[in-house]
């Protein structure tokens, strides 16, 4: 039994690669297996359904209207498995599992003196750490796949708490290499609409930028491979200003932008979620306090 529910969930997830990328040959790539393979299984979901779930033709492959609306079951049993399976995956020795993601420039100032404190406080706690866009892991607490996660840009979600953690720095910085003027090659991150309003006065002649994006580490990447500029946060770009890789633009305002600690509303009563959260605000307190990318430990404090 178990191993037909094992088969079946990965039938399951070369159908959603397929569907979301429109290609076999790309599910087969991200998911590390024979075009093949991929074909064999959504031949299998379609003869166990008796429906055809996608039109192929030159151009690649569409979903049929049985496949869209299949799309949103299979979506949902995968991530019900998913769940299940992290469920229960405590490790031995241990009495909870803690799951929290974070973009990956927080982990130095606020992730891994966090996991001291959880270590300290709950040894008895075991902790899964991710990272993670916002839009996703915001949809992974509805679902249960996460405990806590912190974010830049909050997403409404019926059930999933927010509250400000810290203040990070976002200043404006441009590729050592950038030839001309930093603004000739800039992308604008997009932090909200009260950032875009301080930004169109601080910077009240400027040409709209031609790209913009939601994604911090999207902008972060533009910005290395392209030679740009554009507004990051500080604790995102410190490494790559002392390797020499950015500068910071002279004169340019620097904006305060809020990082959000979210949570399923009624996981915040629970024993473990409490202590878990108790160590962030304390050092998202004491990072607010300090210079951006320092790594303020909460047992140091008074």
């Amino acid at each position: 039994m178990l191993g037909w529910i094992h088969l079946d969930t990965e039938n399951l997830r070369s159908f959603i690669e397929v569907a979301t990328h429109g290609s076999f040959t790309i599910a087969a790539g991200r998911l590390n297996l024979a075009q093949s393979t991929i074909s064999a299984r959504i031949r299998g979901l379609e003869e166990q359904l008796g429906r055809r779930l996608f039109l192929r033709d030159r151009d690649g492959v569409a979903l049929t209207p049985a496949g869209r609306q299949f799309l949103q079951h299979a979506t949902a049993i995968t991530r019900t498995w998913e769940q299940a399976r992290q469920d229960i995956a405590v490790p031995e020795g241990y009495e909870h599992l803690l799951r929290l993601t974070a973009p990956a420039y927080l982990w130095d100032p606020i992730v891994m003196p966090w996991m001291r404190w959880m270590r300290e406080q709950r040894p008895n706690v075991a902790l899964r750490l991710d990272g993670s866009f916002s839009d996703a892991a915001v949809d992974h607490l509805a679902d249960g796949l996460l405990d806590i996660c912190i974010v830049y840009l909050p997403r409404s979600h019926p059930g999933i708490a927010f509250e400000v953690l810290a203040l990070d720095k976002v200043v404006l910085v441009q590729h050592m290499a950038q030839a001309g003027h930093w603004n000739d090659n800039y992308m604008l991150v997009d932090w909200g609409l009260e950032f875009r309003i301080e930004h169109d006065r601080a910077f009240a002649n400027m040409t709209r930028p031609a790209i913009s994006t939601g994604s911090v580490f999207g902008a972060l990447r533009y910005v290395l491979s392209q030679q740009a500029a554009a507004y990051l946060p500080l604790s995102a770009v410190e490494r790559h200003i002392e390797r020499g890789e950015l500068k910071r633009v002279d004169g340019a305002p620097v904006f305060q932008r809020p990082v959000y600690l979210s949570y399923p509303s009624h996981l915040a009563t629970s024993d473990v979620t409490e202590t878990a959260l108790a160590g962030l605000r304390l050092l998202g307190k004491s990072w607010s306090g300090s210079a951006a990318g320092n790594s303020p430990d909460p047992e140091r404090r008074s």
